[in-house]
């Protein structure tokens, strides 16, 4: 009988301290070799440095009274001015927007269960609502706009419950949803002829970050469809469809957005009836969203093109038809393959909304330049717009974060 041999456990030793938690994190990041350590000293020694002037700068030195001045201003513009709403108080369509705007975020949440969404809805009620609470007299902010302003968080619970706990917790309704609060948002402010409460309201006192938003919410809803139409349409083995979409891209991609709003005050009438009602926010949002779509475009072009080609091949093997194909098989590949570069796009496109200054518009970088142009305010420009790059950066970051979130969930680039 053989012998059992026993092979004497080894004693397992901790891993050492340079290699794990934030100690291993550093060593592997930060220090790891000399260039590295002598990198990481050089730029911890220029971070501190802004941060302690910049510090000083913003809590000290400062004056930020312009921004105070201003106050409600940025959002709406002069939309609320006796001017604009003659002998009537026209501040509480926005507010009422904001409530829609508040509900649909609560029921994204409720279908998505959390996460993202919930902080995202969460934190835009409270943020809303804790402008019920500025300091502003009565005449400026009645009790009535503030107590619309407290209504955002209820608005956010009641879209949460519907989405849990009724049939419209699906990501179709919400969309339905999205699209009838964006149309019911521009008939408040846009108002109703010889209707109580809802006197029109010219675009010309639209204004402010309302503005952009607007504009950037229509380019971004249009221009992607309109992008994958003209993507598939440049792949179109039809000439004639092929040379158009080939056209518009090309022409659109080639000419500066800044000189196309110039151009929209006479190009965009061509294109619809002597009748058709249009205006200078119409102009300006048809531009905007045609100049994205053509950069969409090429985007979702990028995407179709980096798909193997025998995914198509393979389910015309199966015998599904062409549009089978496309729609269910090489197009959704292709947008999940591209989301960085569309949610860039999309930055892009809210960010360039600030160019419809040029053809009169007010938006909120506008209003801030006004105002900086004023004698009293003229050594506040440095204060007024690190603000307005705060206001852009926000809404830019929330962009890029919720994308980062979807592409974790879609994994793009592990599988």
């Amino acid at each position: 009988m053989a012998a059992e041999t026993q092979t004497p456990t080894a004693n397992v030793l901790p891993p050492p301290r340079t290699e794990v938690g934030v100690i291993g994190w550093m060593h592997a990041n930060l220090f790891s070799s000399r260039l590295n350590s002598a990198l990481t000293v050089v730029s911890g020694a220029l971070l501190l440095l802004i941060l302690w002037y910049g510090s000083r700068w913003i809590f000290g030195t400062a004056d930020w009274t312009v921004v105070k001045t201003v106050g409600g201003l940025f959002l709406i513009g002069s939309y609320n001015t006796e001017l604009a709403c003659p002998g009537q108080n026209c501040f509480w369509r926005p507010q009422g927007s904001l409530l829609m705007v508040t509900a649909l975020l609560g029921m994204i949440w409720g279908i998505m269960g959390g996460g993202v969404a919930r902080r995202i809805a969460i934190l835009t009620a409270v943020v809303a609502a804790l402008f019920a609470f500025l300091p502003y007299s009565l005449e400026r902010m009645g009790w009535d706009v503030r107590i619309l302003l407290l209504a955002n968080v209820p608005a956010t619970a009641i879209g949460w419950a519907l989405a849990r706990y009724t049939p419209l917790g699906q990501a179709k309704w919400a969309v339905v949803w999205g699209v009838a609060a964006f149309l019911i948002t521009l008939v408040l402010l846009r108002g109703v002829p010889n209707v109580p409460g809802l006197q029109p309201v010219s675009v010309v006192y639209w204004g402010g970050l309302t503005l952009n938003l607007l504009l950037a919410v229509g380019g971004i809803s249009l221009s992607l469809p309109i992008g994958i139409a003209l993507a598939l349409g440049r792949r179109s083995n039809l000439p004639v469809v092929k040379l158009l979409c080939v056209a518009f891209i090309e022409i659109f991609r080639g000419v500066p957005l800044i000189t196309l709003l110039f151009m929209s005050q006479t190009l965009v009438p061509l294109a619809f009836p002597e009748d058709f009602p249009q205006n200078s926010l119409f102009r300006a949002a048809v531009v905007i969203t045609m100049f994205s779509s053509a950069y969409m475009a090429e985007n979702i072009r990028g995407g179709l093109q980096a798909l193997h080609p025998g995914q198509a091949e393979a389910a015309r093997a199966l015998g599904l038809p062409g549009w089978q194909t496309t729609m269910l098989i090489s197009l959704p590949q292709a947008i999940r393959n591209v989301i960085p570069a569309i949610v860039g796009q999309f930055i892009a496109l809210f960010k360039d909304t600030s160019l419809v200054y040029i053809i009169g518009m007010v938006d909120i970088v506008e209003m801030g330049r006004v105002f900086i142009s004023r004698p009293e305010y003229l050594g506040s420009a440095r204060e007024m717009f690190v603000f307005l790059a705060i206001v852009f950066w926000v809404f830019t970051y929330g962009m890029s974060y919720i994308s980062r979130r979807i592409e974790n969930h879609l994994g793009v680039g592990q599988r």
